[in-house]
């Protein structure tokens, strides 16, 4: 196998009115330092990445799909596991992690089950391609694809459906610098990834995999009944939430007896978006003609409407818990 030079940075397409969308829309925070604000459109001599001391890279697609800082801790255990800065993820991988987080938090009542994922996902390596077979390109942006575990086991019909949008052209140009509060995501280097790791296939260990036959049987019931990551995306959007940053509520604990407070941090607007505009944004990140009448079309938990599943079990086993339900 040949590796050869990568290409250049495409120059960002990323200026501040564009930003200032990306705000309006909730998926940024609102500026609150003239010295240190939270988000800062690349000067227009940066050919390529070079961040202020205290930022990192992110693209536009990353926060339409579900990212947000801080980082939540799930998002911070995926960097750490693969060994990658963020703008070693694809925009799909983004969106994928976005899904499973609100189907644990939105259907499941808990917090991203790792071992869950684990059992669920694996890390994929992606090269540019150069039209020659034994030619391998790598690339500065999105080399981290987060795939179903597929091959000889039933795992992709343990979870739900999950069609991603192929349609990313340009989105590797649309990056600007994101403040790095507390150093809570990877320090930009700008290194290329050559190689997939080893622990990017790890699944759970043996003795442990009865542990997840709950999860997965829930798991199992709710693509039965028709859930898809299209539907859970229309739900996280209609509750104006971004899946991967840190919040003080999990989804299904922002209820109506919920501090104010705390919804109003979990929250990026005070105003629910309309639903042509919520179906235009999971069309952006899901395969098919998602239509606005199907927007949360399958409400989350705690929202009136949806699925009821009713504990009856808690087992804890090191750092890792899960529940055992029942449908009622």
């Amino acid at each position: 196998m040949i590796l050869v030079a990568a290409d250049d940075w495409r120059a960002s397409s990323m200026t501040e009115r564009r930003l200032q969308e990306l705000k309006r829309e909730g998926l940024l925070r609102r500026r609150t330092s003239l010295s240190s604000p939270e988000w800062i459109a690349p000067p227009a001599d940066h050919r390529e990445p070079r961040p202020p001391k205290g930022y990192v890279v992110s693209f536009a697609k990353f926060h339409r799909h579900g990212l947000g800082a801080p980082p939540s801790r799930f998002m911070r255990a995926l960097y750490h596991h693969y060994g990658v800065e963020l703008q070693h993820f694809s925009s799909n991988a983004i969106t994928v992690a976005a899904v499973f987080a609100m189907v644990c938090e939105g259907y499941l009542g808990m917090m991203p089950h790792w071992e869950l994922w684990l059992h669920l996902y694996r890390g994929e390596l992606f090269d540019a391609p150069t039209g020659t077979t034994g030619v391998r390109k790598p690339v500065r942006a999105g080399c981290l694809n987060l795939v179903l575990k597929t091959g000889k086991t039933e795992r992709p019909r343990e979870y739900i459906p999950v069609g991603l949008s192929t349609n990313h052209a340009g989105w590797d140009s649309q990056w600007f610098y994101l403040r790095n509060d507390d150093d809570l995501l990877p320090a930009y280097t700008g290194r290329l990834i050559t190689e997939r790791s080893d622990n990017w296939t790890y699944g759970v260990v043996q003795v442990h995999q009865s542990r997840l036959n709950p999860l997965l049987d829930i798991m199992k019931k709710l693509r039965s009944k028709g859930l898809t990551a299209a539907l859970v995306l229309s739900a996280v959007h209609h509750q104006r939430v971004l899946p991967l940053m840190s919040r003080p509520l999990r989804m299904d604990e922002m209820a109506p007896g919920a501090s104010s407070r705390d919804l109003k941090a979990c929250r990026m607007s005070s105003e629910a978006p309309a639903n042509d505009e919520v179906a235009a944004w999971v069309r952006a990140a899901i395969a098919g003609d998602f239509k606005p009448e199907h927007v949360n079309g399958f409400p989350m938990r705690p929202d009136a409407g949806s699925i009821d599943l009713v504990c009856f079990l808690f087992v804890r086993s090191s750092d890792s818990g899960f529940l055992l339900f029942s449908f009622s």
